[in-house]
């Protein structure tokens, strides 16, 4: 369906909706089927947490459900179960941006909607068109849309039913996939300033991921703005001619996104070298510090940047004192983190508060 505004004359707004499609679900009523998901789509979370040798049997209990049934696509499941199932994951492996990180590891080439979309457009526009038609087949609890005005461009996934489970991981898991595929698309176009995520459930991902704007949405879905003019650049075609990433160079990227998954929660401790980090990721050495060097980081780099994220994220949320956000990412005391952060951010936590 597209429908145009009109304002003196010149068309300010053309809104693409597709319709939501029918699912083949297991019942029978079709009363039943508004709100369901394909229990697949948790699948890439049992699978993160299962390389990284964290048990997810006591998420799996209290969501009732079994592990092979995650693998199989003919399965769909109300979305509340889905949400509770994934947030569950995250509390199990201790990962506050579970969504996040699975959605920055999971592989958007073997995802239909979008490999399907790739092939067959040249352009972001036709992508997007292309996309709100398919990505329809993997749920009827969202509606897909693509709204175009003057100077931007918004993707939009509402939600059809108001959830009485936050979706927060399911959040992320989102807005790291979105941006992944706004990457992907526009190449050398790409400036993180002009992109702005919007969602009820921001605490999924850090208020400043990727350098993109991050704010708090009015409704349960999720919508990301970027210019207008990003939809019309020849990009699709000149990605989809060139070779999927090779698994190893996805596993590159991958690991340092672990990283700082796994060290979140360990900013205080003295011994964060080389050995005890890879020895927490469940990886050998060797292999952990050549993923660092094609990533070109370093361990010390990456620990240094996550300690002023978090730093950040307490400061903002004006819950913690100074002295004690610095002695949870391992100062010794108040002055110490200031000149911390103060070298980091050119500001001091209390001025960085202030503002």
């Amino acid at each position: 369906m597209f429908e145009c505004d009109r304002k003196n004359g010149h068309q300010s707004k053309l809104l693409i909706i597709t319709r939501v499609t029918s699912l083949p679900f297991n019942s029978t009523s079709q009363e039943h089927s508004e709100g369901f998901i394909r229990l697949s789509l948790a699948a890439p979370f049992l699978q993160y947490l299962t390389e990284r040798k964290i048990n997810p049997q006591p998420a799996l209990d209290q969501a009732g459900l079994k592990a092979e049934l995650l693998s199989d696509p003919s399965v769909f499941v109300h979305s509340e179960l889905v949400y509770g199932l994934v947030n569950a994951f995250s509390e199990v492996s201790g990962d506050r941006y579970l969504g996040l990180n699975v959605g920055e590891a999971f592989d958007l080439q073997g995802w239909p909607p979008f490999a399907q979309a790739l092939q067959s457009t040249k352009t972001l526009f036709e992508f997007f068109t292309r996309f709100v038609e398919l990505v329809p087949q993997e749920s009827n609890s969202v509606r897909h849309s693509l709204v175009i005005e003057a100077d931007k461009a918004t993707y939009r996934i509402e939600r059809q039913q108001e959830p009485t489970v936050p979706p927060i991981q399911v959040t992320g898991f989102g807005a790291a996939i979105y941006v992944r595929l706004l990457l992907t698309v526009v190449g050398d176009s790409w400036d993180s300033s002009r992109v702005r995520w919007e969602s009820r459930y921001i605490n999924g991902l850090p208020i400043d991921y990727k350098g993109i704007e991050v704010g708090l949405g009015a409704d349960p879905g999720m919508q990301i703005s970027f210019p207008v003019e990003w939809l019309f650049l020849h990009h699709i075609s000149e990605v989809s001619a060139k070779p999927v990433a090779s698994q190893r160079q996805d596993e590159e990227v991958t690991v340092v996104a672990a990283l700082r998954s796994v060290l979140r929660d360990k900013l205080d401790e003295s011994d964060l070298g080389p050995e005890v980090v890879a020895g927490l990721m469940g990886i050998q050495q060797g292999r952990f510090l050549k993923a660092l060097q094609k990533q070109g980081t370093t361990l010390p780099r990456e620990i240094k940047r996550l300690r002023v994220d978090v730093a950040k994220e307490h400061i903002r949320e004006d819950k913690m004192t100074i002295a004690e956000i610095g002695l949870m990412l391992g100062f010794s005391d108040k002055s110490h983190f200031t000149r911390f952060f103060r070298g980091q951010t050119r500001m001091t936590p209390t001025k960085f508060r202030s503002k």
